[in-house]
């Protein structure tokens, strides 16, 4: 958006609050958009973990025959699984978050989880990132100076919100690659439209 109001030749100091009300409205949104998502995802997680929990209270034996396949199929041998299924089978607890793992590739401490952390950690990141990309337009530079560097900042913001460095499980470079390109596109674009609209 900045790289249109840039192109359209106006002061920096309208750029700068434009670009502050982008940062505070993108960043509630990444929160509210994160936050449903993730409430979305604990609910389906926390279906299959009381349906998993319903098996292993109902049908003992058929989750211990399961789970001493899934070990097998891990490497272990016959009295590797033997001790581990003696010390499982005297706590349920330690049973379904191991059947959870091994079957589901799930984790009982991210079913568990706040839903708030992530999406907050997200819009923080966001306005942080975003006010960081329009800062150029707060300083006595030229307006060429300016944009290039709010340019390379915005990119390197995205990259980070896209590839999702500040969740160091979740990072995933490519994504914020894509991110990245698709936010160079976008802006040149952006900035070529403001060109055009300050010629009219």
């Amino acid at each position: 958006m900045t790289s249109a109001l840039n192109g359209a030749g106006l002061g920096f100091g309208t750029i700068a609050v434009a670009g502050f009300a982008f940062a505070v409205a993108g960043a509630l949104s990444m929160f509210f958009s994160n936050y449903l998502s993730r409430r979305s995802e604990l609910e389906s997680l926390k279906i299959d973990m009381a349906r998993e929990k319903m098996e292993i209270e109902t049908e003992p034996e058929e989750e211990k025959s399961e789970m001493e396949e899934l070990l097998k199929k891990d490497g272990y041998d016959d009295q590797e699984v033997e001790v581990i299924m003696q010390r499982l089978v005297k706590d349920n607890r330690l049973f379904l978050k191991e059947m959870l793992r091994r079957e589901l590739q799930l984790n009982i401490e991210d079913i568990e989880s706040d839903p708030f952390v992530r999406p907050f950690s997200a819009g923080i990141a966001f306005l942080l990132l975003a006010l960081l990309a329009v800062s150029p337009y707060a300083l006595a530079i030229p307006r060429t100076e300016a944009l290039l560097t709010a340019v390379a900042l915005s990119l390197a913001a995205l990259f980070v919100l896209g590839s999702r460095a500040f969740l160091p499980r979740n990072f995933k470079p490519k994504a914020g690659i894509e991110s990245a390109l698709v936010g160079a596109l976008a802006g040149g674009l952006l900035y070529l439209v403001g060109v055009l609209v300050s010629m009219l």
